[in-house]
C-alpha cells in the first residue's frame, strides 16, 4: 500500500514528534535548574552591611568603657583600702582612679579616721556592675551601682576592736558616676559617689 503525505503527518507521527518536543524542553529546564543551583553553590557569602558593622563597633566601644569604668572603681576602693589600712597616702596612687568629689570624700573619710583613731582591717566586699553609660558624647560617661559591705572591717586602730555603734550586718547600696576626659581621653576616673545610709543592700 503506498503512504500518502496525508498518513505521514497522522496523529501518530505528530505525537511523537510533540513527545520529543516535551522531552527536549524538560530537558533544557533541568539543565537550567543544574545549573542555576550550582550558581548559587558558588557564591560567596554575603559581606556584612554597613549598619551591622557599625552596631558591632558601637558594642565593642560600649563593653570596652564599661571594663574601664569597673576598673577604675575597684582601682578606687584599692587606693581607699590602703589608705586607711595603713594610715598614710603614701604611695596610694589616689588620682589614677578618682578626681572631684570622689577624691575630697576618701580624703575627708581619711582625715577623720586619722583624728578618731579609726581604721580598715581590710578591704570591703564589693560587687559593682554598670547601669548606665555614654560613649556618645564628648566626654564619657558611666553609672555604677554596688553593694558595698564593710561589715567587721572598720575598727579602733589602738585596739583592733570594731568601733561602737557599727552594726554587725553593714552593707550600703553606693551609686558611682565615672568618666574620661574630652573625646574619651586620659583615662576613666570616678567623680563622685553617693551612700544610701538610710538602708541596707
Amino acid at each position: 500500500m503506498r503512504t500518502t503525505a496525508h498518513d505521514q503527518g497522522g496523529p501518530m507521527a505528530r505525537g511523537k514528534k510533540a513527545g520529543l518536543m516535551a522531552c527536549s524542553g524538560m530537558a533544557v529546564c533541568l539543565l537550567v535548574l543544574a545549573t542555576g543551583c550550582g550558581a548559587k553553590d558558588d557564591e560567596k557569602p554575603a559581606e556584612p552591611t554597613a549598619s551591622a558593622t557599625k552596631d558591632d563597633g558601637a558594642a565593642k566601644k560600649r563593653a570596652a568603657a564599661e571594663r574601664d569604668a569597673l576598673a577604675a572603681y575597684r582601682g578606687m576602693w584599692e587606693a581607699q583600702t590602703k589608705a586607711y589600712s595603713t594610715g598614710s597616702m603614701k604611695d596610694v596612687k589616689l588620682s589614677e582612679y578618682t578626681t572631684g568629689n570622689a577624691a575630697a570624700n576618701i580624703i575627708e573619710g581619711f582625715t577623720y579616721y586619722q583624728k578618731t583613731g579609726i581604721a580598715f582591717t581590710g578591704p570591703p566586699v564589693i560587687s559593682p556592675k554598670v547601669t548606665a553609660v555614654d560613649v556618645d558624647s564628648s566626654v564619657h560617661t558611666a553609672t555604677i551601682t554596688d553593694c558595698v559591705d564593710v561589715t567587721g572591717i572598720v575598727v579602733r586602730r589602738a585596739t583592733g576592736k570594731p568601733i561602737a555603734g557599727v552594726k554587725e550586718d553593714d552593707r550600703r547600696p553606693w551609686t558611682a558616676k565615672a568618666t574620661t576626659a574630652k573625646d574619651g581621653k586620659g583615662g576613666w576616673r570616678i567623680v563622685d559617689y553617693t551612700i544610701d545610709k538610710d538602708r541596707t543592700c
